[in-house]
């Protein structure tokens, strides 16, 4: 049978390219049947369900309203028993400590300390004072926390040195960098916080951007000043989505699709079986974009200070200009970088001859938080980060680092079962899903995990199909406004290959044994009507144990949860008033939680 996969791609829906355009691509992804067969996927692009009710009987129809009313019925009973095992539901946003950040004034003996411990701190955590912290955030932002050593961007090296930032005396303020960002509307949120954290301490940051579209601009909007160079490429013309198809090329060259999908918004096969988008892709898609542009609106205008018309007749202006930026108020100035550190001199009162101290990033992420202060006590919460695509085993030709591998996974899992250090457990959740069966047998551990401990889960860009699964079975779930997440369907089927081999001249004959022996292996021709009806009961009885488990997960009965299921993906913001999520934040707030379920006082 074909393997499956719950899956969509992690970077639908966010504005890579200056141009605001929302592209999504097809996640490649290998099959381990020996004929080319594409697996099960969920991803962004929905369509219309081409299962038909003649793959199944009246009878077989019965027995699965039957089940899907009993995992309904067993959901609202067994949820008043269930404590952390189960998401509780009826609690709501407000009843959650909000996790907000509180600047600590420390004592003057905890002071005394912290300046002894800096004076005595390895060479590499020691800097001068007023010193600087630059930051160049562009590109790809890891969710992993890469080596203090490392060059590359990690979301935890970014707020960890934010946050110790605030509290460090010898640090003056922040200067940061923005250019070309390559990451979801969630990881911007998560920074932006932290930035109107730092804030709190009283000290400045100011950003410098060159480059700059909505997502850019989105995090400058946090600091206090935007400086910008008289060449700088700005382009805020708004946000679009598209959905490519393959269909027509696929022809061309004789490969025939032939896919089974179960859920009307369930739009992975339409890159290859479609040539136009359907209007319940159309319809999910507008609601997705909707979501993005009215979130960037309130943002950028409240942080500025004006009025959402103002902002979008701004925008509907197509003004690429900075002098227009400085005249109507968008931006602080226009400058060179040597000139805005010149004005940073000033503000520190140093002669114009003498250098300004500054730390990078990555000099500043040696310096370890025990040093300011900032270690933490004898309670401990372990965060396991569940960062790519969800497979079985580690493919020879990706990277081990942007996968999550099953085995992997659920050892890390079971040691923290195992031990008696952790109070809580925080699984941190950034991944588009992928394999059917992993994602099922890390649901089991983490369900587990969750009947000794509490367990959080925390969204982060995405976390829909087989990375919604895993949240599924945390105790509570935790989401940004823009977080992608559901997409609760599936998606399997192979390729037709037989056109193709004619015009090459290849030919293929199989001797089988076994009514659907060629399944998978008879690429060479298309699929017999009793082999199309096997696939299409195989990818509804998949569908239909994906949907029952939310249900029962959600403590939801299986018929609300059809409505929102259907391969449906949805904002955070929209998953939460839906009951898939339980609560909006980042992960300061999924910590507050986990603290509060583990007994922890909220100032430890």
């Amino acid at each position: 049978m074909s393997r499956l996969l719950l899956l969509l791609h992690s970077r639908t829906l966010t504005s890579h390219l200056c141009n605001s355009t929302l592209t999504p691509t097809l996640t490649q992804t290998q099959s381990l049947s020996p004929s080319p067969s594409f697996p099960l996927q969920l991803q962004t692009f929905s369509f219309r369900s081409s299962f038909s009710s003649k793959t199944k009987n009246s009878k077989q129809q019965e027995q699965e309203q039957e089940e899907a009313d009993k995992v309904g019925n067993e959901a609202k009973n067994k949820n008043k028993k269930i404590n952390n095992s189960s998401s509780e539901s009826s609690v709501r946003d407000s009843d959650y400590p909000s996790g907000e950040f509180q600047l600590q004034e420390f004592s003057w003996w905890r002071k005394l300390t912290v300046k002894l411990m800096m004076l005595t701190a390895l060479p590499r955590e020691r800097i001068p004072n007023a010193t600087f912290l630059t930051m160049k955030i562009r590109g790809e932002i890891f969710e992993q926390l890469e080596s203090r050593y490392s060059s590359e961007l990690s979301l935890p090296q970014i707020c960890e040195n934010i946050i110790k930032a605030a509290y460090d005396p010898r640090i003056s303020g922040i200067y940061l960098h923005i250019e070309t960002l390559s990451c979801g509307w969630a990881k911007i949120d998560e920074i932006q916080r932290h930035i109107l954290d730092f804030k709190k301490s009283g000290k400045f940051i100011v950003a410098y951007v060159p480059e700059c579209c909505e997502e850019e601009y989105y995090l400058a909007c946090a600091c206090e000043e935007i400086y910008v160079p008289p060449s700088a490429y700005f382009s805020l013309f708004g946000l679009t989505v598209e959905a490519s198809f393959l269909r027509g090329v696929l022809d061309n060259v004789g490969i025939e699709p032939e896919v089974e999908r179960i859920g009307k918004y369930k739009s992975a096969g339409d890159l290859l079986t479609s040539k136009t988008m359907s209007e319940e892709n159309c319809e999910m898609l507008t609601a997705l974009l909707d979501n993005v542009y009215e979130n960037w609106l309130d943002k950028v205008s409240s942080a500025k200070g004006k009025t959402r018309e103002d902002l979008e007749n701004f925008i509907n202006q197509g003004v690429y200009q900075v002098e227009k930026l400085k005249e109507e108020g968008w931006i602080t100035n226009i400058s060179y970088d040597d000139e805005v550190i010149s004005m940073l001199r000033e503000r520190l009162g140093l002669h114009k001859d003498e250098q300004i101290p500054m730390v990078d990033y990555s000099e500043y992420s040696r310096v370890r938080k025990w040093t300011l202060g900032l270690s933490g006590g004898e309670d401990q919460i372990a965060v396991i980060r569940a960062s790519g695509s969800i497979s079985r085993i580690q493919s020879p030709f990706s990277d081990s680092s942007s996968d999550i591998i099953e085995d992997e996974f659920i050892e890390k899992i079971r040691s923290v079962r195992e031990s008696k250090r952790y109070k809580a457990a925080i699984i941190r959740i950034d991944s588009p899903g992928g394999d059917a069966l992993a994602s099922d047998l890390m649901w089991r551990e983490i369900k587990l995990l969750a009947a000794s401990k509490p367990v959080i889960a925390s969204m982060s860009d995405v976390a829909a199909s087989g990375g919604y699964y895993m949240a599924m079975a945390a105790g509570t779930i935790v989401a940004e406004n823009l977080t992608l997440t559901g997409s609760i369907g599936v998606v399997t089927g192979r390729f037709n290959l037989g056109k193709l081999y004619g015009k090459i001249g290849f030919n293929k004959e199989i001797i089988s044994r076994g009514k659907y022996a060629e399944l998978h292996a008879a690429e060479q021709r298309p699929l017999r009507s009793d082999e199309a009806e096997l696939l299409a009961k195989y990818a509804q009885h998949a569908y239909t144990q994906f949907r029952n488990k939310a249900a029962f997960s959600r403590s939801m009965p299986v018929d609300k949860m059809e409505e929102v299921a259907q391969g449906r993906i949805w904002t955070g913001k929209d998953a939460a008033s839906r009951g898939l999520v339980d609560a909006i934040g980042g992960l300061s707030r999924v910590v507050a939680i986990a603290k509060l379920k583990a007994n922890i006082p909220q100032d430890r």
